[in-house]
């Protein structure tokens, strides 16, 4: 067993693979473990079987399943710290990160490495992938994690959020603000929903937060890069003004 840290807490790993520990250098830690993870062998096998690949079972690489066996587990446990897992990638500009959800397949990879382009090294990508949310002091907060997707993009940064965007794919940019109805019917898509009841409530109320605090956005867009562009403006613009005036800037239209 090891100990890592992500969204500054603590978690222990029993893993039975080497593959976890070399997927988790740069997040270890000598803290005491608010608490452990460990897969089945069960589990293990569930997780082989679901794979499309056409290998034998023999064959398949079980370290790879146990690390997503193991941070499912783990991210299961988050809401008892003001945390969850959500599905997008995750680009830091200015010291304000920028959420991008999408699913699979859409761009979400190709529209954060435009940022990187576009913005140099003011750019850094925190997470390609499966970045953690956690409110800290009140603020939601994205963290750098391990499982940041078939690319490799991350580093063990927090850094708060700012915006968090949909995306979707058009011949041409536009961007809009979303409204309450409009975000629930997208955001659950991106989630690991808990189990548990208690987990649940306090899940739903983390979710809840995040809706009345942070702006969201579906931006339409290609990949060219004026996307990244359109996207960085229009949220810091909003951010701006909600700084000087301390309130919600007024939904932007088309």
């Amino acid at each position: 067993m090891f100990c890592i840290k992500i969204a500054g807490l603590p978690i222990g790993l029993d893993a039975r693979y080497p593959y976890i520990r070399h997927l988790c250098r740069g997040y270890e830690t000598g803290e005491t473990p608010l608490f452990t993870v460990r897969a089945s062998e069960q589990e293990l096998c569930r997780e082989a079987e679901a794979d499309p690949s056409d290998l034998p079972l023999g064959r398949r690489p079980m370290g790879y399943y146990e690390s997503l066996c193991l941070y499912r587990s783990l991210c299961l446990r988050l809401p008892e710290y003001d945390a969850f897992l959500i599905h997008g990638a995750v680009v830091e500009l200015d010291g304000a990160a920028y959420l991008f959800c999408a699913p699979s397949g859409t761009g979400k990879t190709t529209h954060i490495r435009l940022w990187l382009e576009q913005f140099g090294p003011r750019a850094q990508v925190i997470n390609g992938d499966k970045p953690v949310l956690r409110f800290i002091d009140g603020v939601l907060c994205a963290c750098g994690t391990p499982w940041n997707g078939k690319e490799r993009l991350g580093q063990n940064r927090i850094c708060p959020v700012a915006g968090i965007c949909f995306l979707e794919q058009t011949p041409e940019n536009h961007i809009r603000r979303l409204t309450g109805p409009e975000i629930t019917r997208r955001i659950f898509h991106q989630l690991l929903l808990p189990r548990e009841k208690a987990a649940f409530d306090l899940f739903w109320g983390l979710l809840d937060r995040m809706v009345q605090t942070v702006p969201f956005y579906l931006l339409e867009c290609n990949r060219e890069p004026e996307a990244a562009q359109l996207a960085y403006h229009t949220m810091r613009r909003d951010q701006d003004a909600e700084n000087q005036t301390g309130f919600p800037a007024a939904p932007a239209g088309r």
